[in-house]
């Protein structure tokens, strides 16, 4: 029998550094971030609940860095962290980046109670 050829063509990448200022990044690279920062924020809500009022953010975050590197060192692959989070989490792509906006969405909250907070003792502050 003879051997057929492949009709599928080769595809070339996209050059998108024409682009210049408007070019984007690898998805790979726009979540990273995403899922670095919800597997940190999974970790601590679970050893808060584990240590209770010894907790604290500030060492667990120092801590977090140590061992993971800093968000911008990516000390280890998307994939990497991926499968940490399935296996230590429980959770997928799609979950940490719900998690994400879910954290940034109580920031933003208690951003604004702090700042409504804020208004009226400064408002004071400043009739005195």
């Amino acid at each position: 029998m003879a051997t057929r050829k492949s009709s599928t063509p080769a595809f070339q990448p996209i050059d998108d550094s024409i682009l210049g200022d408007y070019a984007v990044n690898d998805y790979s690279e726009r979540v990273y971030s995403k899922v670095y920062y919800s597997i940190r924020s999974l970790c601590g809500l679970i050893a808060k609940r584990h240590l209770k009022n010894v907790f604290d953010w500030n060492e667990f975050k120092e801590q977090f860095a140590s061992d993971f590197g800093k968000v911008e060192e990516k000390r280890y692959s998307l994939e990497q962290l991926l499968e940490y989070a399935n296996r230590k989490l429980g959770k997928t792509l799609d979950d940490l980046i719900v998690q994400n906006q879910i954290s940034w969405q109580r920031r933003q909250e208690y951003a604004e109670r702090i700042n409504t907070n804020l208004l009226p003792q400064i408002s004071e502050e400043s009739e005195c």
